[in-house]
């Protein structure tokens, strides 16, 4: 059977979001693809210096060359920007209409922040620092890091996003772990964890989507 390569690439909004969503992305390409009866090699994701919250036309340009090297882009904005990921997406791919080489282009927009989905599997955290102290786990269900959420000895109505629960999990030591552990968060984390939080769905499902005739 002949070999196929499929490299994603990725314009990410900030440094922080670069190497656990670069993992990510190739972790669950992986598993879309394992029931192709094609064999496709994912090769590792190329990202992108050139960050989304810089100017369009910056962000833009850069796209477009990326796009020539990969097989499936991803532009990455936190929610409060989900509008402008769309419209990136909306003209690469007006773009893409004139360029048939090119990669097809998936908007790739956690609900709050890329740190809500890094809280999404518990017990992927449990592994990745041994010892963690787990109460003030405010979740229920992996839906919830979608929400602003009460925690533990904080003053009643008062609501934490995803960087303020990180921070009163593992105190001081909260970035070293969102930075050098990102990679083995996501080897440890349960995709079908992260598929129980919507917005990581509807990333899923359009990923899925893009990989489209051509790899499923």
């Amino acid at each position: 059977m002949k070999e196929e390569f499929l490299r994603p690439g990725l314009l990410c909004e900030g440094n922080s979001d670069e190497r656990y969503l670069s993992h990510l992305i190739h972790k669950q390409l992986l598993d879309l693809l394992h029931a192709s009866d094609r064999h496709v090699n994912v090769l590792g994701c190329e990202v992108s210096d050139i960050r989304t919250t810089r100017p369009a036309d910056d962000v833009l340009t850069e796209a477009r060359s990326l796009a020539r090297d990969c097989q499936v882009l991803f532009v990455h904005c936190d929610w409060d920007a989900a509008d402008k990921a769309r419209a990136y997406v909306a003209g690469l791919e007006k773009w893409r209409a004139e360029h048939r080489r090119v990669a097809q282009t998936v908007a790739l927009v956690p609900v709050l922040m890329t740190e809500s989905w890094m809280l999404a599997d518990k017990g992927a955290l449990e592994k990745v620092v041994p010892g963690l102290d787990l109460d003030g786990y405010p979740y229920g269900t992996p839906a919830e890091v979608e929400k602003h959420v009460g925690c533990g000895g904080k003053a009643k109505g008062e609501k934490l996003g995803p960087k303020q629960v990180w921070k009163q999990l593992l105190g001081t030591d909260a970035h070293a772990v969102l930075q050098d552990d990102a990679d083995r968060l996501v080897e440890y984390t349960d995709l079908n964890e992260l598929d129980k939080v919507p917005s990581y769905r509807v990333w899923r499902d359009a990923t899925e989507a893009a990989l489209r005739p051509r790899y499923l």
